[in-house]
């Protein structure tokens, strides 16, 4: 069996269904420009984890190009990143939003990167048009989790590309046995033997796992797994100190 890398993102819109609804803490929906020209439409949702997921529309174009957003709110900022649906990031979102108040939410600083090229635009004239109701995340299922994923993104530090792939198997009632390979030099991590990884329970859609000291996250979309750290940086006594898998991998699908 051989694996092709076809990204199964749906972007009419975003493929997320509106069950997980009571899981999302905040919601934005804002339309402006990056720079004074590129129209642009964003909407995202944030969990109880603080993962963001929506989309991006460039709205200049005759048809409109819809691209995936994925990132994080570190409490001060929202982090996400803009990705093909190759899984290639194209660009990096920087914003501050203020919804502190009962007044309407306002996008105080907002920046768009892409660290590669070196591009930058100012977002400008965000105005806030109400919550997003298009990109929420499905209760996982069988179907929508199980499988092999892929993971690539330029990385700015060493000036390649890192790559990495994720493998999820069920091993029981809402429980998973995984295999984690996040670049050869970075780290790899899998379950142990005879302690899978167990869903939590009502929306069964994420995890966290623990294994030498190492803790890490993993949340699951319809046809992407958000993975983060959750220990200390160097907290691991399996043997690699610096061990990290963080990234969005992309469900592959398989062709006999």
């Amino acid at each position: 069996m051989k694996h092709s890398l076809i990204i199964l993102i749906s972007f009419l819109l975003c493929g997320f269904s509106q069950t997980a609804r009571a899981d999302v803490i905040a919601d934005f929906h804002f339309e402006g420009t990056l720079g004074d020209k590129i129209g642009v439409s964003i909407e995202f949702a944030v969990n109880g984890d603080m993962v963001a997921v929506g989309e991006i529309v460039y709205t200049n174009h005759k048809n409109p190009i819809r691209m995936l957003l994925v990132g994080v709110w570190d409490g001060d900022e929202y982090r996400l990143n803009e990705y093909k649906p190759d899984g290639t990031v194209t660009g990096c979102l920087y914003m501050k939003i203020d919804d502190t108040t009962y007044n309407t939410p306002e996008m105080t600083e907002g920046t768009w990167i892409n660290y590669k090229t070196g591009k930058m635009y100012e977002m400008k004239n965000m105005e806030y048009i109400g919550t997003s109701t298009n990109c929420f995340w499905d209760n996982g299922t069988k179907e929508t989790i199980e499988g092999d994923y892929y993971f690539h993104q330029w990385d700015t530090a060493s000036n390649s590309m890192v790559i990495g792939s994720a493998s999820f198997r069920w091993a029981g009632d809402h429980k998973l046995n995984f295999e984690i390979l996040n670049d050869l030099e970075v780290g790899y991590i899998d379950n142990t033997p005879g302690r899978p990884a167990e869903l939590r329970p009502y929306t069964y859609n994420d995890f966290v796992y623990e294994k030498c000291s190492y803790v890490f996250e993993a949340h699951f979309f319809k046809n992407f797994v958000v993975l983060i750290t959750a220990s200390e940086p160097g907290n691991n006594m399996c043997g690699d100190k610096n061990l990290k898998i963080d990234g969005v991998y992309f469900k592959m699908k398989n062709e006999k």
